[in-house]
């Protein structure tokens, strides 16, 4: 393994982990996501809906929610309300925050379509994001 290698440093997301059964209702998702983007995924996932992280944060990210079979991504629904470039920034700022709060949450990592992905099971996290999607509709 080199310096360089994207292979992920997490144990492996244990198929007995609930975690697992969230991940794997939203595989086909995810699939489609992988095929939109080249970056890293790391699933935040919950009882109705996920939340991915798509590329390196906190520094350099994007944000999508999967609910209901949909992938949306927060610019995508940020735009979608009417949110000016400065709202979508301080609301960006608030996700970063959202992470960084949660840098040490346990992470796994498990396969989907071939792909390694990083899984956060972490409800503060979810917590967090859900709160951040839901002030969009303020």
């Amino acid at each position: 393994m080199g310096f360089f290698s994207k292979k992920l440093k997490y144990p492996e997301l244990d198929s007995g982990n609930p975690a697992a059964e969230q991940v794997h209702e939203v595989e086909d998702q995810l699939q489609d996501l992988m095929g939109q983007v080249k970056d890293t995924l790391e699933v935040v996932p919950a009882q109705d809906h996920a939340y991915v992280f798509i590329g390196k944060p906190p520094k350099r990210f994007g944000v999508a929610m999967i609910q209901d079979g949909a992938v949306q991504s927060f610019l995508a629904a940020a735009r979608e309300k009417g949110l000016d470039q400065a709202q979508i920034q301080k609301l960006n700022d608030q996700l970063r925050d959202a992470y960084m709060h949660n840098m040490d949450a346990q992470r796994f990592k498990t396969n989907v379509a071939g792909k390694e992905v990083v899984v956060t099971p972490c409800l503060q996290l979810d917590q967090e994001v859900r709160d951040i999607f839901g002030s969009m509709s303020h």
